[in-house]
C-alpha cells in the first residue's frame, strides 16, 4: 500500500509540472483522494490478503426456458428494428438446424385460434343437423303410436317402433273379413271375445290348453307379449311357440290367477 501510495504521489509531481493549473483538475483531486485512502488503510498484510481471497457471491444462473424466452424476445425486436440482422441470424439458426424453414410461435398461436373457431363452427352445424334428425324421428314415432295404438308405449322407443312396424306388416298381409250385410246375419260373440283384447278368463284358458285364440285376439296379443317380454321375440317367433306360450307371457307379466 505504502509503495503504491509514492507512486501517485510522484505521479501527481509530474503532472503539475506537464499540465498548468493541475491541481484545480479534477483528476488533482482524485489522486488525493486515492492518496489518503490508502494512508488510512490498515497495514494488516492478513487482512488485505484474506479480502483478495475472499470469492465474490455467485450470482444465480437463470433457468434454461427463461435465457430462451429472452432471446426470442430480443430476437423479435430485432425482427422489426434490423430485418437484415434478423435474416442473417435466422439463416445460420437455420443451418445449425439444418431445416429450411421454421413458423413463428405467434404465427402458430393464430393458426391454432383459427383452428378452434373452425371447429366451434363445425360444431355448431352438427348440433343443427343431429336437432333436425330429433325431430325427424319424433314425428316418425308419433305418427306409429297414432296408427298402433294397441301397442304400449315403453322404455325403448325405437324397440316400440319396430313392434308397430311389424303389426302393421302382419295385419296388411291377413286378407280383410267381410263384415255381414245386416247385423240379422252378423254371428253372435261370446261376451269373452268381443273386442281385440282378451279377458283375463280367455287368457288363463289358452295359457292352461284349453282353448285357441281368436285371430284379432292374437293379433292383439302377439303385440302385448312382445311389449311385456322386453321384445326377446319377433312376431313369427311368438307365433312359432304357440298360442298357450303366448297367453303365458301376459298371464306371467299381469299375475293373474284362476
Amino acid at each position: 500500500m505504502k509503495e503504491l501510495r509514492n507512486l501517485l504521489i510522484d505521479c501527481r509531481i509530474e503532472l503539475r509540472k506537464l499540465v498548468r493549473d493541475f491541481h484545480k483538475t479534477e483528476l488533482c483531486e482524485r489522486l488525493d483522494a486515492a492518496m489518503q485512502q490508502l494512508g488510512n488503510a490498515p497495514t494488516n498484510v492478513s487482512a488485505d490478503a484474506a479480502a483478495v481471497k475472499k470469492p465474490p457471491p455467485a450470482e444465480k444462473t437463470p433457468p434454461p426456458n427463461q435465457v430462451a424466452l429472452a432471446w426470442q424476445t430480443v430476437a423479435r425486436d430485432i425482427k422489426f428494428s434490423d430485418p437484415a440482422l434478423y435474416d442473417s441470424l435466422s439463416k445460420k439458426v437455420m443451418q445449425r438446424l439444418e431445416t429450411k424453414a421454421m413458423v413463428d410461435p405467434a404465427t402458430e398461436i393464430n393458426e391454432l385460434g383459427k383452428s378452434v373457431t373452425d371447429l366451434k363452427a363445425q360444431q355448431a352445424r352438427q348440433e343443427k343437423f343431429f336437432k333436425a334428425l330429433e325431430a325427424e324421428r319424433d314425428t316418425l314415432l308419433g305418427a306409429l303410436a297414432m296408427a298402433v295404438p294397441e301397442l304400449s308405449d315403453g322404455k325403448d322407443r325405437v324397440a316400440v317402433a319396430l313392434a308397430r312396424i311389424e303389426w302393421l306388416k302382419t295385419a296388411k298381409s291377413k286378407p280383410a273379413p267381410k263384415s255381414p250385410r245386416t247385423t240379422a246375419e252378423r254371428p253372435a260373440m261370446p261376451p269373452d271375445d268381443a273386442g281385440p283384447a282378451p279377458s283375463d278368463p280367455v287368457l288363463l284358458a289358452v295359457a292352461a290348453g284349453e282353448r285357441p285364440f281368436t285371430d284379432p285376439h292374437r293379433e292383439w296379443c302377439v303385440g302385448e307379449a312382445m311389449v311385456l317380454s322386453g321384445f326377446e321375440f319377433t312376431p313369427i317367433e311368438l307365433i312359432q311357440q304357440g298360442d298357450a306360450a303366448i297367453a303365458g307371457i301376459i298371464v306371467k307379466a299381469r299375475k293373474l290367477t284362476a
